[in-house]
């Protein structure tokens, strides 16, 4: 049995150039329409699967609507909250944020943390959580999942096994706008899900 998902970073938002997590802000409306582009690009899903923000939910409830599919939304997809620092620029981050700096914070988030935000342990359990239980309702569908940039790198992170407390994909992997990330689910006859991103 074999799956086939395709995970899309949502487009620009009316905020750019910040730090979002539980920030909420719309896309634009030129993003928007490039985000349902995007969507009609690919192979026609079975279903589609949201991160409740807005700047991923709205474009996905549109083609679900336009496309006549069912979408389920999930909290676990939803980026990572960075508290006192959510919303705020990135400009303003480099020059005001201390006791941690953000440069710190990116250079080891698994020790660090966001002043009054989720922990990089927290945001990497509900990702791996979420996975393990859609990979446990095996089936052989194509699902197009609407998300965020942390999230995508951190399921990267548990397809290629990275042990905990490595951060070197936060870095290494750009996950842009409208970035689409393919992956193929193969089930074993026990049931076991092994996962392989598809250049």
């Amino acid at each position: 049995m074999i799956q086939t998902l395709y995970f899309i970073r949502h487009t620009e938002t009316t905020q750019s150039g910040m730090l979002l997590g539980k920030t909420d802000p719309p896309l634009t409306s030129t993003s928007h329409q490039q985000l349902l582009t995007i969507f009609d690009s690919l192979p026609k899903p079975d279903r589609v699967i949201s991160s409740p923000k807005l700047r991923c939910l709205a474009p996905a409830q549109a083609y679900a609507e336009k496309s006549g599919l069912a979408l389920s939304i999930k909290s676990e997809l939803q980026e990572m909250d960075f508290g006192l620092w959510d919303g705020k620029s990135y400009d303003w981050l480099w020059q005001n944020a201390t006791d941690p700096s953000i440069g710190e914070f990116w250079q080891n988030p698994w020790d660090i943390a966001v002043p009054e935000g989720e922990s990089m342990i927290t945001f990497n359990n509900r990702i791996a959580s979420w996975w393990q239980t859609f990979t446990a309702d095996r089936t052989d569908d194509t699902v197009l999942v609407v998300t965020h940039g942390g999230v995508i790198k951190q399921l990267l992170a548990l397809w290629l096994e990275l042990p905990k407390g490595v951060s070197s994909h936060l870095n290494c992997f750009e996950v842009g706008y409208g970035c689409v990330v393919k992956v193929t689910v193969f089930y074993d006859e026990v049931g076991k899900a092994w996962p392989k991103v598809v250049f």
